[in-house]
């Protein structure tokens, strides 16, 4: 008895065993990290990377947006971008897309810094992250080696029967009738009476500027940042009818670093700062508080008195 008894217990044991070996097991929570991510890391010169900034946490932490770098040697700081949060049972990703410009051929770093998470509770720490090589390359890498033009080159000629000289003449005639009937119908239609119709009035530059100010206004209490960015793309137009150039197309950076329209020296410095705020408050990461807010408001009313300040008097 002893002895079944024994094996009735060895026989109930080892399913239970294999139960509990079975069972899954619950990840522990990931340790916070950061690093910039580039995969390759090269970069053809005039081209814009784009970085990402790759912080993970635990789930129900934050992270704070990381400044700009201060010393970047090779390329040109455009702006960044928050992506969604990857959210995954045991731990969060946060991203961040860094857009730079290449500027030289070389190899240089991207220069290391550190960003701030916050806790679910409150509490603030800092990550550091390392500096990420990048090589900057040429983009004519791929182009033919060949250094003297190529000559022109003669098609063989083909012996041509009586037939394909019949169709060349009839297919030349063809044309020129053509011609001479889109040359009297053009005749018939500037000689008929032109219709009075008054041309179409043109507005001034400063007054659509007004008017596209004025509607996006409205946005501020709902979406500050898309009235900001309807003010920074009203300025880059206003600029370019007013004064010409090609803001609309350059980036703060670039502007920066441009000649100005020679109407627009003295003013250029003020503009090319008044884009720079907007750039920076248009990208302040997730959420934005009231003083953030307060800080649009003001952005957008030196937009508007840009504008005001550089209508001619007579409009006023």
């Amino acid at each position: 008895m002893r002895r079944l008894g024994l094996v009735l217990l060895i026989g109930l044991a080892v399913p239970a065993c294999e139960r509990g070996a079975s069972d899954p097991r619950i990840a522990a929570p990931a340790q916070p990290r950061v690093a910039l991510v580039l995969e390759p890391p090269v970069v053809a010169l005039g081209d814009v990377a784009e970085v990402d900034l790759a912080v993970v946490t635990q789930p129900g932490w934050s992270v704070r947006p990381a400044p700009p770098p201060s010393d970047l040697r090779g390329f040109v700081w455009i702006g960044r971008e928050p992506l969604p949060v990857v959210k995954e049972p045991s731990r969060w990703v946060h991203r961040t897309r860094l857009r730079v410009r290449a500027l030289e051929i070389g190899r240089f770093d991207l220069p290391a810094g550190q960003v701030q998470v916050v806790s679910p509770e409150g509490e603030t720490s800092s990550l550091g992250y390392d500096a990420l090589p990048l090589e900057i390359v040429s983009g004519l890498g791929d182009a033919p080696t060949r250094r003297t033009p190529y000559g022109v080159r003669l098609l063989p000629r083909s012996p041509a029967g009586r037939g394909a000289l019949v169709g060349a003449f009839a297919a030349g005639a063809g044309l020129a009738l053509a011609s001479i009937g889109l040359v009297i119908l053009a005749r018939r239609r500037l000689a008929a009476p032109l219709e009075d119709a008054p041309p179409p009035p043109i507005r001034p530059s400063w007054q659509s500027a007004r008017e596209e100010l004025e509607d996006a206004r409205g946005l501020l209490t709902g979406d500050p940042r898309a009235a900001l960015d309807a003010a920074a793309r009203t300025l880059r137009r206003y600029v370019v009818r007013r004064y010409g150039g090609d803001a609309s197309v350059r980036t703060t950076p670039e502007l920066r670093n441009a000649k100005p329209p020679f109407a627009m020296t003295t003013r250029w410095p003020r503009f090319v700062e008044l884009l720079d705020a907007l750039d920076t408050a248009r990208f302040p990461g997730p959420g934005v508080d009231g003083r953030a807010a307060e800080e649009m408001q003001r952005l957008f009313e030196a937009a508007v008195a840009f504008v005001e300040e550089t209508t001619p008097v007579e409009p006023r």
